[in-house]
């Protein structure tokens, strides 16, 4: 989860530090106090691009930096690690302290000229960035809110809450081999100069292959190498500290206990139980000694290597660009190679058979269709379970009448998909209809959602697939869009409730979602010699009922106001947990 915050230098903000918690963190603050800021900083964290136009007025030099912890950054840094950083760590130590204790540090810095990414010190791109930020933070804001009205959104979600990964992945193995197959014969019936086209292609692909040599399960050996080689100093003073400390000298780990098990044996005739406990101390000195002996072995065999760890950079860049151009996986690269040699013996003795390609393309249409038909099968299922789910909460939300329900419209070839009916993606879009009163018909979300729909929507949905989700951290922005009174109050107690075993945040204007947090922040901005500053506060119990009383009552804050705002807050304390 997300437990610091600070921003330096951007907007009206100087610098401003918030330390979040687990459960439903709301903020609040009058307009232009500096929320907006939060999210966009919280959205360069993520990937985002920035500019000078962030910069505080007469800064040079603006800096957003987040600590998260948890298992979510272990498994993130895992997949992502070191896969494109852009220079040397600059404190190695420190990087991977931060990953073994399940924590990363991001930090993200603009200037007037240039932007820098960094995990735990680690400069990285952008996008590289946006791939660990997604393990880590969803964001919810009115931009989220309308690419839900995207037919790939929506398909992705589908897929998603379905658990369809192997299935998607299967359909577009099979659709592009067809396409490949169709190429084929395409190259044939063009003639010479259309095979002579596709043979040229084949024959650069395979011979960079053949050159590279790559072996099966070589990339995850040059990672582990590398990870060795990158922290050899350290990998050696653990293992001698280690082995000094078991087996050296009479200090020795072993040498001290044959010594106490010597003592203890001499007493057992006194006290059986210790003649016992001495027997368990011999017991542990062979394993022991086995960890001394292999740790001097690894002592021996790990030795720092700049110019080896170099030259294995290097290679795992050459496999990795290979799999990129060829749009597989490193671990495919085998495979790929395989069937495009296949492909080019295929072209060198049928090149003038243009039945057998045609056969090929039948056989790869069959297969295509088969991983298609089982995805579609998959997604129906899903598509009636998820639509009960996203309508059973929208009711939930004070949309007792609407009712969401998940289309699949077969596909009609267009210039993109193969003339069979299929895309990438399987044989239909996936569209979702909404009808918001009971006895209307359904139509499309795009083409009926109210802004405050649209809104709880995407919440309904996002407490429809929580359980599918390992992303620890959610955050609502305009959550509150179109909502007020009693449907704000649901709101509030909704987003509590999917609060439960992780982090919410949200930015609210609305008091009856405020009162329902675990915890709650206030971004003030204030006068200071001469500039606008905004800080940034978290609220105690009497402090949250005085926030709510302002946000209630306006420029004045009445005692009624104050007693409505008491009350709220006890209701919102009475969400059940």
């Amino acid at each position: 989860m997300l437990t610091d915050l600070r921003i330096r230098n951007l907007a009206v903000v100087e610098d401003l530090e918030i330390a979040f918690e687990p459960g439903l963190n709301v903020i609040t603050g009058e307009t232009g106090a500096g929320k907006t800021i939060l999210m966009r900083a919280l959205g360069l964290l993520l990937g985002d691009r920035g500019g000078p136009d962030l910069l505080r007025a007469g800064a040079s030099e603006g800096e957003v930096e987040a600590l998260f912890n948890g298992a979510a950054v272990a498994a993130a840094l895992a997949a992502h690690d070191g896969s494109d950083s852009d220079g040397p760590p600059a404190d190695d130590d420190a990087a991977s302290a931060a990953k073994a204790s399940d924590e990363a540090t991001i930090r993200r810095v603009v200037t007037t000229t240039r932007q820098r990414a960094y995990v735990n010190d680690r400069l990285v791109t952008a996008a590289r960035l946006g791939e660990i930020g997604e393990r880590l933070v969803h964001v919810y804001g009115q931009h989220e809110h309308h690419t839900l009205l995207r037919p790939e959104t929506q398909r992705a979600l589908l897929d998603d809450a379905g658990d369809l990964g192997a299935l998607t992945a299967a359909m577009r193995a099979h659709y592009r081999a067809l396409v490949e197959a169709e190429a084929r014969l395409a190259a044939v019936r063009d003639g010479a100069a259309g095979v002579a086209v596709r043979r040229e292609l084949l024959e650069h692909q395979v011979g960079e292959l053949r050159r590279a040599v790559v072996r099966a399960g070589e990339t995850e050996e040059l990672e582990r190498e590398r990870e060795i080689l990158r922290h050899a100093e350290r990998l050696r003073a653990a293992a001698a500290e280690a082995e000094q400390a078991i087996y050296a000298g009479d200090a020795a780990v072993v040498a001290t206990v044959a010594r106490h098990a010597g003592r203890l044996t001499a007493l057992a005739s006194i006290d059986p139980e210790l003649g016992e406990a001495a027997r368990l101390l011999d017991d542990a000195r062979p394993a022991l000694e086995e960890a001394a002996l292999r740790l001097g072995a690894r002592l021996r065999a790990i030795a720092a290597d700049p110019e080896r760890l170099e030259r294995v950079e290097e290679r795992l860049a050459l496999v990795q660009r290979l799999a990129r151009k060829l749009g597989c996986a490193p671990a495919e690269l085998g495979e790929r190679q395989a069937r495009l040699e296949r492909e080019l013996a295929g072209l060198e003795h049928d090149a003038l058979d243009p039945g057998a390609l045609e056969r090929e393309v039948e056989t790869a249409t069959a297969r295509a269709w088969e991983a298609a038909d089982a995805l579609t099968a998959g997604r129906r299922r899903a598509a009636a379970a998820l639509g009960a789910r996203i309508t059973a909460g929208l009711r939930e939300l004070a949309l007792r009448g609407a009712e969401l329900t998940i289309a699949l419209e077969p596909l009609a070839p267009t210039a993109d998909e193969s003339a069979a009916g299929l895309s990438a993606s399987g044989a239909e879009r996936v569209v979702f209809l909404f009808a918001p009163n009971r006895g209307e018909p359904p139509r499309p979300l795009a083409l009926i959602a109210s802004g405050g729909e649209l809104s709880r929507v995407m919440l309904a949905l996002k407490a429809a697939t929580a359980g599918a989700s390992d992303v620890p951290t959610l955050i609502f922005d305009e959550v509150d869009a179109g909502i007020g009174g009693a449907v704000a109050e649901v709101v509030g107690r909704k987003l509590r409730q999917l609060a439960r075993g992780r982090q919410v945040l949200c930015i609210t204007h609305l008091p009856q979602i405020a009162a329902c947090a675990d915890h709650h922040y206030v971004v003030r901005k204030r006068p200071s010699r001469g500039r606008t500053r905004s800080s940034a506060a978290r609220l105690s119990d009497s402090e949250r009922v005085e926030e709510l009383a302002r946000m209630l009552g306006g420029v004045t804050i009445t005692a009624q106001a104050r007693r409505h705002a008491a009350e709220l807050r006890r209701l919102g304390e009475r969400v059940e947990e």
